[in-house]
């Protein structure tokens, strides 16, 4: 995974973003609960990337710890925040061994990331130790409805896929987060989730097959590159045949996710 985000770190950034109004909604959603319990809080994110949710957090003046496995990712990351860096500290690592004290955070926030971990267990115990009493663990996604161009795009590789022998296995985040979900009320804690933000956003099918291309979807990291490579050839000559234009843009409705969950 961290080889793949080297390459493609720049156009990760760029078709993984908020419009900026809904940036700063994402991230009220994150500060307003720990900012009414705790003085000058310490926010934890782990797998940050290239910092869609970081960097509206770290503008208000929060302190906040941005860690991620990829140096690709965080020099991203870094290039952003190079003016505001004084409370930042971005951090090479893996969120199964946070390099950090016990009790020493008020807030982690993983967002889109369980479901690229394998022993993600490790991950989320790690999240609770550092947490301080009283310290919130938030969880946050994307989350669109099927019925769009792009998800048109993305169900025709699928079937691409299944006629060159491999059948593309999808739902693998919405399947972890019920497992962490279980796990977090196993633990004694009470997750709640809500809608804090929704938009549209306008995308091309040449930008829908630009992403599947670029493998930038965990749900395209493990085809075998002998199977990848013919079925992307094909689904951009289906594109291409599809749309006159596939440079015309096709609105998508998106709503972000908030899971919240406070430490006893």
């Amino acid at each position: 995974m961290a080889s793949h985000f080297s390459r493609v770190a720049f156009t990760y950034d760029r078709t993984r973003y908020h419009p900026p109004e809904v940036s700063g909604r994402i991230a009220s959603a994150f500060t307003a609960p720990v900012e009414k319990l705790f003085r000058d809080p310490l926010f934890l994110e782990i797998g940050a990337g290239t910092g869609r949710i970081s960097v509206p957090i770290i503008a208000r003046g929060y302190r906040y710890i941005a860690l991620d496995e990829n140096p690709a990712m965080l020099e991203v990351l870094r290039q952003k925040v190079a003016g505001v860096s004084r409370k930042v500290r971005l951090l090479e690592g893996d969120a199964r061994e946070l390099p950090l004290e016990k009790d020493s955070l008020h807030a982690v926030i993983a967002v889109h990331f369980w479901h690229m971990l394998d022993n993600w267990q490790k991950a989320l115990l790690e999240s609770l130790r550092v947490l301080r009493p009283g310290g919130f663990l938030f969880e946050g996604w994307d989350q669109t409805e099927g019925d769009n161009e792009d998800w048109k795009i993305q169900q025709q590789w699928k079937e691409i896929l299944q006629g060159l022998g491999y059948p593309l296995v999808r739902g693998r985040h919405q399947a972890r987060l019920a497992e962490v979900e279980e796990r977090l009320i196993a633990h004694g804690l009470e997750p709640k989730t809500k809608m804090v933000a929704d938009w549209v956003e306008p995308r091309s099918p040449r930008v829908s097959l630009e992403m599947i291309a670029e493998r930038i979807y965990s749900f395209t990291w493990e085809v075998p590159e002998e199977v990848f490579r013919p079925s992307v050839i094909e689904l951009a000559h289906w594109v291409y045949q599809s749309y006159p234009d596939p440079d015309t843009e096709y609105p998508i409705h998106w709503k972000f996710m908030l899971r919240g969950s406070r430490v006893p």
